[in-house]
């Protein structure tokens, strides 16, 4: 059999499809990212990451650094706001498409890009892929395509995959010393407004982004609320662009969720999926970047090992367990959002830890044990009578 063209094929070049890239170019792979936008091409994104996150990598982000909140304030209708600050500012804030090109750049990949993936046939030595005329053939494919991944439908992977939503807009800081002064050194969750998500305005230097997110499957208008929870927070959207993307939906196994990797099937004999692809979306925040880039490692580190069985296995213990726990934590939250507010993101110690896990000091697995003790307390000294 011929020689493939690369060693590997990557579909997307978000940032799980550039991290797995730059660790395979880096380790000596052939390497090209079939990209079916123009680059940079803009996505609706909050664009937080943690500091850590970056830190994985051998050069600086500085220049992509827009923001880096000095606090970060939790809201809920008719009930005191919590303002926790942040020390060291460990999280910041990014456009997604400067982010996402930066770091394909870095990668030194070969980028084909204005070309979708149209079709996926796999044999036991190689993966032959077709996209915009063309016939290509690698040892392995990465599927890093976003949430709706035209890669795990070829595949045949993450056949129940389901969705939410998020919308977001962007809104100019300039001339208006009331939105500086509220947001432009602050991150802001607003809870309460929007069943089964919520609202978020983080700064970005001379812009904030404002959107909202919800993260259950169901007919909603998202556009509407934004609207009010926009107004609700004083924030004009007039005269600004509103776009926005399906946000997957993790899914833990059915209980008992510790026995083993709970996400659907990620992988085939020579084929990955990574970030939105793989559904690897926080539950209760849609957090995606930092796990986007973990398990483009995670991929690489599979094909060098030419151990594509292990894949799921090593999601499953650096990513999965976690937002399983996650998914847990947002059934109850989002259940009962007023209750969950007052005991448990106005409980200093819990917030803490959620704190924590945006900033990766912390894991949902302690979030998650307060929370069901704070709602235990209200239960027994309420008896049901929600406050």
């Amino acid at each position: 059999m011929d020689r493939p063209d690369f060693d590997a094929i990557i579909a997307g070049a978000g940032p799980g499809g550039a991290a797995a890239a730059y660790h395979l170019v880096r380790a000596g792979l052939r390497v090209l990212v079939v990209e079916k936008a123009r680059l940079p091409r803009y996505k609706a994104c909050g664009g937080a990451i943690p500091r850590p996150a970056l830190e994985r990598f051998p050069f600086p982000f500085d220049s992509l650094v827009q923001a880096a909140p000095a606090a970060v304030r939790f809201t809920f209708p008719g009930l005191p706001a919590m303002d926790v600050p942040l020390p060291d500012r460990p999280v910041v804030m990014v456009t997604r498409s400067r982010f996402d090109a930066f770091l394909l750049d870095r990668s030194g990949a070969e980028v084909l890009e204005g070309v979708a993936v149209d079709r996926v046939a796999e044999s036991a030595a190689q993966v032959r892929v077709e996209a915009g005329g063309r016939t290509l053939t690698a040892r392995y494919l990465v599927g890093a395509d976003g949430a709706a991944s035209t890669a795990a439908r070829l595949l045949g992977l993450r056949r129940r995959r389901r969705f939410g939503g998020t919308l977001e807009a962007e809104v100019p800081l300039e001339g208006d010393p009331a939105l500086r002064e509220n947001y432009g050194d602050r991150a802001l969750f607003a809870f309460g407004g929007l069943a089964w998500g919520y609202a978020w305005v983080f700064p970005r230097g001379d812009r904030l982004s404002v959107g909202v997110g919800r993260f259950r499957p169901g007919r909603i208008d998202l556009r509407q609320a934004l609207r009010q929870e926009a107004a609700r927070l004083a924030i004009n959207l007039d005269g600004t662009q509103v776009r926005g993307h399906p946000l997957p939906v993790y899914q833990p196994s059915p209980w008992p969720w510790w026995s083993g990797p709970p996400q659907e099937k990620l992988s085939t004999r020579r084929c990955l999926l990574v970030g939105d692809a793989a559904g690897l979306v926080d539950p209760l925040i849609g957090e995606g970047i930092r796990y986007a880039l973990a398990s483009g490692r995670l991929a690489a580190e599979a094909i060098l090992r030419d151990d594509l069985a292990g894949y799921e296995q090593a999601v499953w213990q650096e990513i999965g367990h976690s937002l399983a726990t996650a998914a847990l934590v947002a059934r109850l939250y989002y259940r009962f959002p007023r209750l969950c507010y007052r005991f448990g993101l106005r409980n200093p110690a819990i917030v803490r830890q959620f704190v924590g896990i945006l900033t990766e000091k912390s894991s949902y697995q302690g979030i998650g044990r307060r929370l069901m003790a704070a709602t235990l307390r209200w239960i027994i000294l309420f008896r049901g009578e929600v406050p």
